[in-house]
């Protein structure tokens, strides 16, 4: 199985092979994808939405730049932080594993708002980007390697 190195920044989204040469640079990172659409501190499901049509725009914007059945390895320390907050500590995921996570995010956000401060926000707008990261590159999997 074959991996990669990607990093979600706040204005760009950056692939690079194992020897960490530039695959990717796409425009527009979790704060891009994200502006306007949490300012009263919440997120709806609409918002959520929305964050999700926007990230997949990102991610389709240069057609498949990386084969499908890889695994994906992020150091940010922000990954660490959904790993913490979404994904109950895992740094191994896998698609099945974000999806469940993310459905029990999409439940909550069904009957309520969730409540964001600014670094809430961007850690969960980072967990849905890698949450589309898998389903529109289909990965095998996601680490997370401090």
């Amino acid at each position: 199985m074959s991996e990669f190195v990607f990093s979600v920044l706040p204005a760009a989204v950056k692939f690079y092979d194992r020897q960490r040469q530039p695959i990717a640079s796409l425009q527009g990172g979790y704060q891009n994808t994200a502006a306007g659409l949490f300012i009263a501190g919440q997120a709806d499901a609409l918002a959520t939405e929305t964050l999700i049509y926007r990230i997949e725009e990102v991610l389709e914007s240069e057609g498949r730049i990386v084969p499908a059945g890889e695994v994906a390895i992020g150091h940010d320390p922000l990954l660490g932080r959904v790993c913490a907050d979404f994904l109950a500590g895992e740094t191994a995921m896998t698609p099945d594993g974000v999806e469940v996570a993310f459905n029990r995010v999409a439940e909550q956000l069904s009957y309520s708002p969730l409540a964001l401060t600014g670094p809430q926000a961007d850690a969960f707008c980072y967990f849905v980007f890698i949450r589309e990261m898998i389903h529109h590159l289909q990965l095998a999997g996601l680490r997370y390697q401090p």
